[in-house]
């Protein structure tokens, strides 16, 4: 297993070898009992393009999760996002989302790393 960090612009990587048992139900069950529910997040699929499930701490703060399968590797790709569709319409700007970036993402992005290296279904 690798993870790569989440940059302003990109995604983070968790990098697997090949794993086609690993499916997002299967990834929503571990993350919802062994990551959010000691930290009393909310984690659900989602239909918002380039994500199959959100961890959301508060509509200002969660993490959007992609599970992506290839004949090499597996990829579970991560990244920062405000989950409430009226906080992204209404409140996101540059200056919001630079102050939620250096705040309140990187924390969460830093607990879901941790979260991933410690996890048996996640750390193959």
């Amino acid at each position: 297993m690798q993870i790569k960090d989440a940059g302003f612009f990109t995604r983070g990587k968790v990098i697997l070898p090949p794993s086609p048992d690993l499916t997002v139900d299967a990834v929503l069950q571990e993350v919802t009992a062994n990551f959010a529910q000691a930290r009393s997040y909310e984690v659900y699929k989602t239909a918002l393009l380039g994500a199959d499930l959100i961890v959301k701490r508060s509509g200002w703060t969660g993490i959007a999760l992609k599970l992506k399968h290839s004949a090499k590797e597996t990829v579970i790709l991560f990244n920062p996002l405000a989950p409430s569709a009226l906080v992204r319409i209404f409140a996101m700007g540059l200056v919001p989302i630079l102050i939620l970036y250096f705040t309140s993402w990187k924390e969460i992005l830093g607990e879901f790393k941790a979260f991933v290296s410690q996890s048996r279904l996640l750390g193959r």
